[in-house]
């Protein structure tokens, strides 16, 4: 009764309106009955000692949402994400083998989709498939024989990226491309390698096979890459074709010879099922509320491990991972109540009642879904303990790639970026997202969205692991970006021959062109550009930092401003790089500005060119007429009725499209065959064009030339090596799944659209990025921060200057709260 009495009295003083405070203790005064009336059920002898752990565990959570609730946050023990260097440590040292750290981060992604349900995945490989890869590479590290720095770590891989056997047909997240093998993927490895050879892209073939990586799984995406919310994935979650398989495998009847009879009808249902759902709304949730949780929930020991003895805290933590608890919390009480609130959030219970009542095969499933007292009791707990729900966006397209990374189910995560879409989840997530020069990575077996724009960049968690990301994805005898180097000469002068047909098969690739037409900066020009200094606690000294002022926009909030101008003081200050503002008369706001709208003309105009493939009839959706019409969401809805005059291929057509593309693929493919339209083509196609090419000149101006010295001669000094500017103007917006459809809580649908302002121009150009958490805090306060107080900050350079992009983010995320000590790899 004390216990229930200080609770009330806490909650009470953190109300501060008397009419709130009424309101709120008849709250809480219900919930406590109502828990009372549960507790006297139970056997006094019996559960004492369980009691008291859930009373003690239930009264430090509530204690902590309630000082949230009053503007306190609860103390926040930040977590060290595992490194690349820091992984390569513990396997050259042999404290930890590669079946164990990719066991561990299988653990994490099982655990992140089925507990956490983050929405990351559309595809994990089998355990088995795992250890398999993963006993291949340990047997290279033993015999001394490893092929890169990324050989035996976990990676995972886009959902628009063909990864050979392992993701042949890529869908995009997109219902127009899953077949019906895709819900029933039970290929074990032996049945993958008996098939003949399938898709595979370059980079994929670069990372997994020259490079040596291990995949984890595929990861979650916006429909063909278009969104900056990871909120229009078109396919069903890994738990929804779990619950799903489940009720269908119980359907199926079965023979005294273990034959399955119905297999084939059951799976025609599936695929009905599936069809009859318009939209699969499976948005991909920001794992950092839930990872400052469960680090708080951590033991002592535990963080004394992390902050004295680094190295066993994470063999620890590898090898006592287990799928239900791969973070090794010790109090599992208060790890149940937390996936009991996000359960609630997520609507799990709602969503799985669903399921079994359209489900055609419902009476086959044995579970029982119906909501016990318990469960209602703590969702009416849930509803009136916070006032707004915890989740997060990730932001988009890369939503799955940037999850993967903060969870720590991957040490690298590959993606694609067209208008931003690895950056911006890397903000989000504090992450860094790496994109560099359009056309360094081969786009081959890449599913397209706009060609001239799509680039394939990486996800890691910190900017040394993008370093080494990026050394083995372009090295291994190759120069400049993934050449081939056949000459073995690095002299500019000297002819090469660049074209090799097994290196890359994309006619946009760099291997294809002249670096020195183009303008961009070869690696030697970026060995004479880099600093000759020997003064190690100057990084970056002669290095010229520009601050455009057209980026400066008066939508910028004063928290992302305030960082950006911290920043830019440690750079140099700490680095001893020289900061020059960049005014408007060289890059102006007005084209800056027109950049939004010149991308998303482009962009959809390209998209209605490269979507146009779907149409059933070679690829796409073979879908029956027939059994169209009969769908549930289809009968009586004039949206979906064919025209009057439409013949029988037109009809296939519209319906395959209509059916298989989701509302933001559908928008944007109508607005981009609007615009290449015979009397809107030259007012908006062209005008974008003339858009794009100023914009991109204008930055171009800005930047030193790729002949010029570390000195600034030639009367350039006004010009800069890279820019440093905010890669959003927003923090990552609330979603509610309670409130259906309207998932978004603090931001209008359509003010999507002006996420990626700041990421544009840089993609328009073609020019490399990169994207950096910063924090103006000190250390001495990083136990209360909270997540939006982490601003991501982009430095982009001239095409080809990654070297010295890598070079200045380093400097940066030294000098930031985020980096913790680690030992070098050996």
């Amino acid at each position: 009764m004390m216990y229930c009495c200080q609770l009330v009295q806490t909650s009470i003083r953190s109300t501060r309106n008397l009419r709130h405070r009424r309101h709120r203790y008849r709250q809480i005064s219900s919930i406590i009955i109502q828990q009372s009336s549960c507790i006297s059920s139970f056997n006094s002898t019996t559960t004492p000692k369980c009691l008291h752990l859930h009373c003690t565990s239930s009264k430090r959570q509530l204690q902590q949402r309630i000082r949230f609730q009053s503007g306190k946050p609860p103390s926040i023990q930040r977590k060290q994400r595992l490194t690349i260097s820091h992984a390569n440590h513990l396997l050259q040292t042999h404290k930890l083998t590669s079946q164990q750290l990719c066991h561990h981060s299988h653990n994490l992604a099982t655990f992140g989709e089925h507990s956490l349900h983050l929405n990351a995945y559309v595809k994990l490989v089998s355990l088995e498939d795992v250890l398999h890869q993963a006993q291949l590479s340990q047997q290279r590290i033993e015999n001394g024989q490893r092929k890169s720095a990324l050989d035996g770590l976990p990676v995972t891989i886009k959902a628009n990226i063909a990864v050979g056997r392992w993701w042949g047909m890529p869908h995009s997240s997109s219902k127009i491309l899953m077949d019906a093998h895709d819900v029933h993927d039970d290929n074990t490895i032996d049945d993958i390698e008996e098939k003949e050879a399938v898709y595979e892209s370059d980079i994929a073939r670069k990372l997994l096979k020259e490079c040596g990586a291990v995949l984890i799984g595929i990861t979650n995406m916006d429909e063909f890459g278009m969104g900056s919310l990871g909120l229009n994935s078109g396919v069903p979650s890994l738990q929804q074709i779990s619950s799903d398989n489940h009720c269908y495998n119980n359907s199926n009847t079965n023979n005294g010879d273990g034959i399955d009879e119905d297999s084939n009808d059951s799976k025609q249902q599936q695929q009905q099922y599936y069809l009859n759902k318009k939209q699969h709304f499976n948005p991909t949730y920001n794992p950092l509320p839930w990872m400052h949780r469960l680090s708080m929930m951590q033991s002592h020991n535990q963080h004394h491990l992390y902050n004295h003895d680094l190295d066993q805290y994470w063999i620890e933590q590898i090898q006592n991972s287990t799928v239900y608890n791969p973070h090794g919390i010790s109090d599992q009480i208060a790890l149940e109540e937390l996936l009991d609130e996000i359960r609630y959030w997520t609507r799990q219970q709602q969503q799985q009642q669903q399921q079994q009542q359209e489900s055609p095969l419902n009476d086959h499933c044995d579970g029982n879904t119906n909501m016990s007292n318990a469960e209602a009791l703590r969702n009416d707990y849930y509803s009136t303990a916070t006032s707004s729900s915890p989740l997060l966006s990730t932001g988009g397209s890369s939503s799955g790639a940037a999850a993967t990374i903060a969870h720590g189910s991957a040490l690298l995560s590959i993606g694609t970026d067209t208008g931003g879409s690895l950056r911006l989840p890397s903000a989000w997530t504090s992450t860094v997202g790496f994109k560099p020069t359009y056309g360094t990575f081969s786009r081959y077996g890449v599913v397209s969205y706009a060609s001239s724009l799509d680039t394939v960049g990486f996800v890691t968690g910190s900017v040394e692991c993008a370093r080494i990301g990026w050394e083995c994805l372009t090295g291994n005898g190759c120069d400049d970006g993934g050449r081939r180097n056949l000459n073995g000469n690095d002299d500019d002068d000297v002819e090469r021959s660049w074209v090799d047909s097994n290196k890359s098969r994309d006619a946009t690739a760099r291997v294809y062109h002249d670096d020195r037409y183009y303008g961009l900066i070869t690696s030697q020009q970026q060995r004479q550009q880099q600093p000759s200094t020997t003064d190690t606690t100057k990084p970056l000294a002669n290095i010229r930092i520009g601050i455009p002022n057209a980026f400066s926009l008066h939508e910028t909030p004063p928290l992302i401003a305030k960082t950006w101008s911290a920043a830019a003081n440690t750079l140099q200050n700490v680095g001893g790089a020289t900061l020059v503002p960049i005014p408007e008369s060289i890059i102006s706001s007005e084209w800056i500005k027109l950049s939004c709208a010149s991308y998303y003309v482009l962009a959809c105009a390209e998209a209605s060119s490269n979507l146009s493939r779907y149409d059933g009839v070679r690829f796409g959706l073979d879908v029956n007429l027939n059994d169209f019409a009969n769908l549930d969401h289809v009968q009586g809805n004039e949206e979906y009725h064919p025209l009057a005059d439409m013949t029988a291929l037109e009809e296939k057509i519209s319906t395959t499209r209509v059916l298989g593309f989701g509302d933001e693929v559908q928008r944007r493919v109508l607005a981009g065959t609007s615009v290449l339209s015979s009397d809107r083509f030259h007012t908006h196609y062209e005008a974008a064009a003339v858009v794009r090419a100023k914009v991109s000149q204008s930055i171009e101006r800005a930047f030193r030339s790729a002949t010029m010295n570390s000195s600034g001669v030639n009367g350039e000094d006004g010009k800069v090596d890279v820019m440093l500017v905010p890669t959003a103007l927003s923090f990552p917006c609330t979603l509610n799944p309670l409130l259906g459809d309207r998932m978004m809580e603090d931001m209008d649908p359509t003010a999507a659209f002006g996420n990626d302002v700041m990421t544009i121009p840089i993609s328009l150009g073609g020019f490399p990025s990169i994207s950096v958490p910063f924090s103006t805090h000190d250390d001495d306060n990083s136990d209360r921060r909270e997540m939006k107080d982490v601003v991501g900050l982009q430095v982009f350079g001239m095409r080809g200057s990654e070297d010295i992009i890598l070079q200045v983010a380093e400097a940066m995320n030294n000098n930031s709260w985020l980096t913790h000590p680690h030992p070098k790899a050996c």
